[in-house]
C-alpha cells in the first residue's frame, strides 16, 4: 500500500474547493444525466446540450476529466462507471442530495474550521437564521435549507438503511423506537423488511409532521407512529423493546451521549435492545475517509461538540450506560452496528 503524499494529491487536498464545485456543476448543469442517455459525445455537443459556450464547457469537462469523473476517448467523453451509479438522476442509489447538503450547508461553513478548533464551538453556525446553538434547532427558521437537510438525511437513510434492514436483530423486535428517525425513511424501511415490527418516530414536531405524510404515502400508518418532542428530557414511547440511535451519537459529545443512551436503557425492559447504528471511524484513528472528512461539520456546523467516533469509543458509550454489548456488525459503506443488552 502506497502511503506517502504525491505532488498530484497534495494539490487536490490544496484546490479541493475547486474539486467540489467542477463536481457540483456537473451535477446542476446535467452534464452527468446528459452522458448517461447519449454516452459518447464531444465536447462541443455536450456544450449545446447544457447550454454553454465552447470555452467554458472546455474549462468544465477538463476538470472532470481530470477528477475521473468522466472519461476521455479522443474527442469524446463518457461518465465514470461510478458517477453513472451515483451521480445520475435516475439512479435509485444516487447521491445528488448528499451533494446539496455539502453545497448549502457544509461548504459555506467549512470557512470557520479554524476558529471552530480555536474556540471549540461551532462558529459556522453564524450563516444560518435563529438563536439555537446547533443547526437543527434553527431549522425551522431556514426552510430552504431545512429542505436541503432533511433530502441529504433522506437520501443517506436510503443508502444505507437497505443493508441495516438485512440484519436478523430486527425479527426479534417488536416495538422500536427510532430515535431521531427524521421524514420517517429509516423506520419505512425497516417496517416493509419486517411486516411483524412497529416503529416508533421519536423526533422534533417538524420532523414527525413531515413523516406522517410519507408514511401514509407508504400506506404504513398502522403500523408506523410518531412521538413529538426531545428525546434528552421527554418521556420516551411506552411499550418498547427497543431504541435505534441512526447517525445520532456523532452529533453530541461522549458525555451527552452516554446520557442519552442512560436514558434509553431506564426506557427499556430487561432484555430490551438499543442499537447504535453509524459511520464508523477506524480504532486507529486514521480513517476511513468518510469519517476523517466528515467530522469537522459536527465541530464547526452541527453542535460544536460531535464527530465521527471510532467503534471502541461507541463501545465505551454503550458501556457507560449500563448495556451488555454484542458483537460488532459491519455494513458497506463505512457503516456498522453495535447492539447493546439491557
Amino acid at each position: 500500500m502506497k502511503e506517502d503524499l504525491d505532488f498530484d494529491v497534495l494539490v487536490l487536498i490544496a484546490c479541493g474547493h475547486t474539486a467540489f464545485q467542477l463536481l457540483w456543476a456537473g451535477v446542476q448543469l446535467e452534464v452527468f444525466d446528459t452522458l448517461s442517455k447519449t454516452p459518447n459525445l464531444t465536447r462541443d455537443e455536450i456544450a449545446a446540450k447544457i447550454g454553454l459556450k465552447s470555452q467554458p464547457a472546455r474549462i468544465l469537462m477538463t476538470g472532470l476529466a481530470a477528477l475521473k469523473l468522466v472519461q476521455k476517448d479522443g474527442a469524446r467523453f463518457r461518465n465514470a462507471p461510478i458517477v453513472e451509479r451515483l451521480l445520475v438522476r435516475e439512479s435509485p442509489d444516487n447521491m445528488i442530495d448528499v451533494l446539496g447538503w455539502q453545497a448549502h450547508i457544509v461548504y459555506p461553513t467549512a470557512v470557520d474550521l479554524v476558529d471552530s478548533l480555536k474556540q471549540f464551538k461551532n462558529v459556522g453556525l453564524r450563516h444560518f437564521k435563529g438563536d439555537a446553538d446547533n443547526i437543527y434547532h434553527r431549522l425551522p427558521h431556514n426552510p430552504f435549507i431545512a429542505k436541503v437537510f432533511h433530502d441529504a438525511m433522506s437520501s443517506l437513510s436510503r443508502s444505507a438503511n437497505a443493508d441495516l434492514a438485512k440484519l436478523p436483530v430486527f425479527d426479534e423486535i417488536k416495538h422500536l423506537v427510532d430515535a431521531g428517525g427524521g421524514d420517517g425513511t429509516n423506520a419505512i424501511t425497516l417496517a416493509q423488511a419486517h411486516p411483524n415490527l412497529k416503529v416508533t418516530i421519536f423526533d422534533g414536531e417538524t420532523a414527525c409532521e413531515m413523516a406522517k405524510k410519507k408514511i401514509a404515502k407508504a400506506g404504513l400508518s398502522a403500523r408506523i407512529d410518531t412521538h413529538p418532542g426531545d428525546f434528552f428530557i421527554d418521556p420516551f414511547p411506552k411499550d418498547i423493546d427497543a431504541v435505534i440511535f441512526g447517525h445520532m451519537m456523532t452529533i453530541w459529545s461522549p458525555e451527552r451521549d452516554a446520557a442519552l443512551l442512560q436514558r434509553a436503557r431506564e426506557a427499556l425492559p430487561a432484555g430490551g435492545r438499543v442499537l447504535v447504528f453509524n459511520m464508523m471511524g477506524d480504532d486507529d484513528e486514521v480513517g476511513p475517509m468518510s469519517a476523517a472528512l466528515g467530522s469537522p461539520y459536527f465541530l464547526t456546523t452541527a453542535t460544536g461538540e460531535g464527530m465521527m467516533y471510532s467503534w471502541k469509543e461507541h463501545e465505551s458509550f454503550l458501556a457507560a450506560a449500563g448495556f451488555r454489548q454484542t458483537e460488532r456488525l459491519v455494513l458497506p459503506k463505512d457503516h456498522g452496528v453495535l447492539v447493546g443488552i439491557k
